[in-house]
């Protein structure tokens, strides 16, 4: 090690003064960038980024916070109109009816179950009205199968729901 350091003495020491303040320079540069680029650049790059992280997840926070009476309010109207009166038998041949006409067949199963039969509907229309099912009114669906319908994008559903 110190026979490569004597070495690299000599040679500095062979150099004119212009080549020995440019090396010198260029030492210094290095010294200066070296932990700049490899320490200082990268915690300061850290801490803009994670500043930017907690400015949006503030932003959503404020948006969330601003919603939650919305929120609060769809879930008491939601529980209540459950609750209005309105049997499940009639609510959900009421809904049935206006999601797919005279398409269904509707026939009390049990004590609590209604099993509706949707001959021909589209697929996401049977879906979005089982996803208003259970969150506007709280129904729960106890079973479902389907199968395609000989139109495409169509299919036959029969269902089970209880309260």
């Amino acid at each position: 090690m110190n026979e490569n350091i004597e070495k690299l003495k000599s040679h500095y020491e062979q150099l004119n003064s212009r080549e020995r303040t440019m090396v010198i320079a260029a030492a210094i540069a290095l010294a200066v960038f070296i932990p700049y680029q490899f320490i200082w650049s990268p915690i300061v790059n850290g801490v803009v980024e994670r500043r930017t992280k907690v400015e949006k997840q503030e932003q959503d926070l404020v948006w969330m916070q601003s919603k939650l009476s919305e929120v609060q309010q769809l879930s008491r109207s939601a529980s209540s109109s459950n609750t209005t009166g309105k049997s499940l038998y009639g609510l959900v041949e009421k809904t049935a009816r206006q999601k797919f006409g005279g398409d269904i067949r509707i026939q009390q199963e049990g004590k609590k179950g209604i099993r509706v039969q949707i001959k021909n509907a589209g697929f996401d229309a049977v879906m979005f009205w089982l996803d208003d099912l259970q969150m506007k009114y709280k129904i729960n669906i106890k079973d479902f199968k389907i199968d395609r319908s000989k139109t495409p994008g169509n299919v036959r559903a029969s269902v089970l729901v209880e309260s």
